[in-house]
């Protein structure tokens, strides 16, 4: 187990630290980089949600033309979003802003690109010169655009789904390595309190937390494994240590107990033992003790 913690540790430094000193300026240049991996993740991530949900819709009020845009328009967003590249939040750090294109690259958002996919690029430069910053769900009433859902077999709520605001880079890599560090600082924390300061398990809270933390890191690293919003290593870490964390605690929960029970059978048995000097009387022999067990 102190070999599990250690690694447990020294892992945890690692991801924390991320470099040696040498390359700590490397780092700094790496910074923007994991932020945008992060970002690309996360958007990911919202549109395996939203696949999900427009391959689950019941079509069948739809006409056979409208199906089969549908499904195009389904089959389009699905190579959109493996190809991964997406417009960037540049002018609204700390907020989550939606961008019909991203002018310095020319990147579209996934509704516009759908919308230029079909040949209707025109209403994405229309929308974009009207407001590049603009909310699908605010199209409503656009009759260019509501004809192209129409035809399309879409809903403006679906539309509205497929849309996904951006975050600063940046901002996604703080938030990421933040709750990660917090989380896996915590559990780290508490496995050695547990490890050294609680080997018998006498401090109960120590137990507690441990086995409390421990969990909340295990679902904690579940949950970015499945919506993407980090690495798979760092998800896959959390799990780990939060595991030991949990065994750890609830191992030293249960020694305590046995100790407990053993300490209380040992003074039972001492209480229903009694020694019972013998002195003889008027001076006769048989002086002694008498041993008195009770059952």
């Amino acid at each position: 187990m102190r070999a599990s913690l250690v690694f447990a540790v020294a892992t945890f430094a690692v991801v924390l630290s991320g470099q040696t000193r040498e390359e700590a300026g490397a780092a700094m240049v790496d910074r923007h980089a994991i932020g945008h991996q992060a970002e690309v993740w996360r958007i990911q991530a919202h549109f395996d949600s939203v696949l999900s949900e427009l391959q689950r819709r019941d079509v069948s009020q739809l006409s056979a033309s409208q199906r089969t845009e549908r499904t195009k328009l389904i089959g389009l967003l699905a190579s959109y979003r493996e190809r991964g590249v997406f417009p960037h939040n540049r002018h609204f750090p700390g907020e989550a802003i939606p961008y019909f294109i991203d002018r310095p690259t020319g990147t579209l958002c996934a509704v516009a690109h759908l919308l230029e996919s079909t040949g209707r690029r025109d209403i994405v430069d229309a929308v974009a010169a009207m407001d590049n910053n603009v909310w699908v769900a605010e199209l409503k009433g656009n009759r260019e655009f509501e004809a192209w859902l129409e035809q399309h077999g879409v809903t403006l709520a679906e539309a509205a789904r497929i849309q996904v605001p951006y975050v600063d880079d940046q901002v996604s890599s703080r938030f990421s390595m933040r709750n990660s560090s917090i989380v896996l600082g915590s559990v780290t924390a508490l496995t050695a309190w547990n490890a050294f300061a609680n080997r018998n398990g006498q401090q109960g809270i120590a137990s507690i937390a441990g086995a409390a933390a421990g969990a909340v890191a295990v679902g904690y690293g579940g949950a970015l494994i499945s919506n993407g919003e980090a690495p798979f290593s760092v998800g896959a870490l959390s799990i780990a240590a939060g595991g030991i964390s949990a065994a750890l605690a609830t191992h030293r929960f249960f020694r305590h107990r046995h100790l407990a029970a053993g300490a209380r059978k040992t003074q039972s048995v001492v209480q229903r033992t009694t020694v019972t000097p013998i002195m003889p009387v008027d001076g006769q022999n048989g002086a002694g003790l008498s041993l008195s067990i009770r059952f």
